[in-house]
C-alpha cells in the first residue's frame, strides 16, 4: 500500500493499482524522439503487473502496530518483501515468460540500487538477515534467468541485440514505476515557487508530499542511444509537465483509484473495515510537454 499524509486523511493506493498506472504510461510511450517499447505486450504486461506479488498484501490492509495506520510499502519487513515478490514474479512468468523476467529484474534490482552499479544495494536499513534474504532471492532469481531467456529469445534478432533490448525495457520500466509513484503522491496543486529539480525515489520514504520538479531515473529514447533524463513537475493544478516528452500525444490522461481514511489512529480490524467499505476516489492528471 502506498500511503500518503494530505489535509486531514491518509490517501491509500494499493500496489496493482500502481502498477494499472505503469502500464497506462507504458501503453502511451513512444513519438519520434522516444522509441516505442518492443516487445510491445509482454513489455506493457511487465509494466501493469510489476508489483503482482502486493496483490495478497494489500487485500489484508498491512498494518503499522507502532504508529496505529496502514503500512506504507516502504516499511514491510524484507523476509516479507522477499515472499511476495517471489510470488509475483511466478504468477507472471507462467502467462509470459519475457514479462516473467523483466518483473523478475525490476523485483532484484530493489535489492541492487535498480542495478545501477556494481554493489549497489537498496533498502540499507534492514539489517543482516534482510540482507542475507536478499542475496538470496537475487542469486536465485539469477539463475532462473539462464532458462528464461532462452525461451524468450525469439531468434529473431542477434542475442546480443536480445539483451540490449531486455535491458532498455528494464530501464523503461524502472521509469514508468517512478513516474507513477509520482502521480500516486503527489497533491494536484503546484508549489508557489517549485525550487531545482531533484532526483526522485528516495522522497518517497515520507509520507507527507509537497509539490516538486523531479528528474525520472535515466532512460534512453532507444536501446543504442544515449541516456536523458526527464524532469516532471505540477505547474498547473491536475497537470505534470515533462521535459523532454516521452509520450505519443500531448494531454495523456492518466487516472489513480485511491482510498481515504481519517489520519488517525485505528486498530488493524477497525482499519481493515474502514477501508473495505469506503468508496476509491479516483484523481486524474493531464501530461503534457513542458511549457516554458
Amino acid at each position: 500500500m502506498i500511503v500518503t499524509r494530505r489535509d486531514g486523511a491518509l490517501h491509500l493506493v494499493e500496489q496493482v493499482e500502481h502498477g494499472r498506472v505503469s502500464g497506462a504510461l507504458a501503453e502511451a510511450w513512444g513519438n519520434d524522439v522516444f522509441e516505442a517499447p518492443t516487445p510491445g505486450a509482454p513489455v506493457r504486461t511487465a509494466a501493469a503487473r510489476h508489483d503482482e506479488g502486493w496483490r495478497a498484501w494489500d487485500a489484508r490492509v498491512l498494518f503499522h502496530e507502532l504508529e496505529r495506520r496502514p503500512l506504507h510499502f516502504l516499511e514491510i519487513d524484507a523476509s516479507e518483501h522477499v515472499r511476495l515478490y517471489r510470488q509475483g514474479v511466478e504468477r507472471v512468468a507462467l502467462g509470459d515468460v519475457y514479462a516473467g523476467v523483466l518483473v523478475g529484474m525490476h523485483w532484484t534490482g530493489l535489492y541492487r540500487g535498480r542495478w545501477s552499479a556494481p554493489g549497489a544495494r537498496g533498502r540499507l536499513d534492514v539489517g543482516a538477515d534482510g540482507r542475507a534474504a536478499q542475496d538470496a532471492a537475487v542469486d536465485a532469481e539469477e539463475r532462473r534467468w539462464i532458462d528464461a531467456k532462452r525461451l524468450a529469445w525469439t531468434q529473431q534478432e542477434p542475442r546480443a541485440a536480445f539483451e540490449n533490448r531486455l535491458w532498455h525495457n528494464f530501464e523503461l520500466l524502472q521509469l514508468w514505476d517512478l513516474l507513477s509513484l509520482y502521480l500516486c503522491v503527489m497533491p494536484h496543486e503546484p508549489a508557489p515557487a517549485p525550487g531545482p529539480a531533484t532526483p526522485w525515489g528516495p522522497q518517497l520514504a515520507a509520507l507527507a508530499h509537497a509539490a516538486e520538479d523531479v528528474l525520472l531515473p535515466a532512460v534512453r529514447p532507444h536501446p543504442l542511444g544515449a541516456a536523458v533524463r526527464i524532469t516532471a513537475g505540477v505547474r498547473v493544478p491536475g497537470e505534470v509537465w515533462l521535459d523532454p516528452y516521452p509520450f505519443h500525444r500531448d494531454g495523456i490522461e492518466v487516472e489513480v483509484a485511491s482510498t481515504a481514511v481519517p489520519d488517525r489512529a485505528f486498530d488493524h480490524a477497525e482499519l481493515a473495515a474502514r477501508v473495505g467499505r469506503t468508496a476509491p476516489t479516483v484523481t486524474s492528471w493531464r501530461l503534457a510537454p513542458w511549457s516554458r
